[in-house]
């Protein structure tokens, strides 16, 4: 394996969001499920269209810019080494970062919708029975995922 950066084309990305746009639209889901819907192609589509996160905004700058500096008073294959190589780690962060973050998220969201094998056999495996003999507790109206958005709301119009 060669230690000089290539400028060859990087392996094709497998893309979520047309899998999950298919699969979705192979579901019956009920009208409150659509909110679980759009955010499973949320977490999608920002999963296909990485971005560093803001937290690290400032200090991808600092270092983009020395970079380019130092790249500059090398000579010109040295310096496009630098900054493809800079591209490269910046590029790797972002998807790392968007991955870590929002993967389990959306296999958290998938599952919900029974799009997963323990989420399908969640829905189709029967409730237990209640423990001696007490009258089970009726399903919560508001999901989580509701409550959720219902506080992000709250704190949004209070902004």
């Amino acid at each position: 394996m060669s230690d000089e950066l290539s400028t060859e084309e990087q392996p094709a990305k497998v893309m979520l969001t047309p899998a999950i746009e298919r699969s979705l639209s192979a579901l019956t889901l009920e009208q409150t499920d659509q909110g679980a819907r759009d955010l499973a192609l949320l977490y999608a589509q920002l999963i296909d269209d990485p971005k560093a996160a803001e937290k690290y905004t400032k200090a991808l700058r600092l270092v983009s810019e020395a970079v380019s500096s130092f790249a500059d008073d090398l000579p010109i294959t040295a310096g496009d080494q630098m900054r493809t190589a800079w591209d490269r780690i910046s590029s790797a962060l972002a998807e790392h970062t968007v991955v870590s973050d929002l993967g389990p998220k959306l296999l958290a969201t998938l599952t919900a919708l029974g799009m997963t094998p323990a989420g399908r056999a969640a829905k189709s495996a029967p409730a237990p029975p209640p423990a001696n003999g007490a009258v089970a507790k009726p399903a919560p109206i508001l999901t989580e995922l509701e409550k959720a958005r219902n506080r992000a709301r709250q704190r949004n119009a209070g902004a």
